[in-house]
């Protein structure tokens, strides 16, 4: 008996953090809901023309666990998107690593943070715009979007050489696999 598995591609490693306690079964739930929900209804619908990975890579440094969950996904003739989650807990004190934790443990200001972030972006929209004149299609940024303030920042991890990594996966809200790291 063959099933007609060749009209979708799957490839999913969807990461367990096998830690027990109320964050980390928080975070469990999480990566679930976006990246296993998925991979079951792309099975269910028998949609035909998608192709969709997951893969993740773990961080630990400064008793820090850094979670990064990345997954792409190719439906029909749309753009391929690429979405990024992280996740960031403290192995000592048993709790969430926040933005503002990451910035303090690096010794980096808030106001430095973000004028490293809009300086990055500024840089990014520039290419962008250049792009677009060029007739490519884009994904159009805007710098001085509150998004970009630090204080809005939802995808960070601190990564090799304890370098602290700040995504703006634009593929998390939109059909893009644009996206802009700033390192810091």
């Amino acid at each position: 008996h063959e099933s007609k598995i060749n009209d979708f591609e799957i490839e999913v490693n969807i990461p367990y953090i096998n830690i027990n306690n109320d964050v980390i079964e928080g975070f469990n739930n999480q990566i679930k809901e976006t990246f296993e929900k998925k991979a079951k209804s792309i099975l269910n619908s028998k949609n035909s023309n998608v192709i969709y990975t997951v893969d993740y890579s773990a961080y630990v440094s400064n008793n820090i666990l850094s979670l990064v969950v990345r997954s792409t996904l190719k439906e029909g003739t749309n753009p391929q998107r690429d979405i990024i989650q992280t996740y960031n807990y403290d192995l000592s004190n048993q709790k969430e690593y926040t933005i503002d934790d990451m910035l303090q443990l690096k010794g980096i200001t808030k106001k430095e943070a973000n004028q490293t972030i809009k300086e990055e972006i500024k840089k990014a929209q520039e290419k962008s715009e250049e792009l677009q004149k060029l007739g490519y299609s884009t994904y159009a940024r805007d710098y001085t979007n509150d998004m970009y303030s630090i204080n809005n920042v939802t995808e960070y991890f601190l990564g090799e050489d304890n370098a602290l990594y700040i995504i703006y996966a634009y593929g998390n809200e939109n059909n893009t696999n644009e996206m802009d790291i700033v390192v810091m």
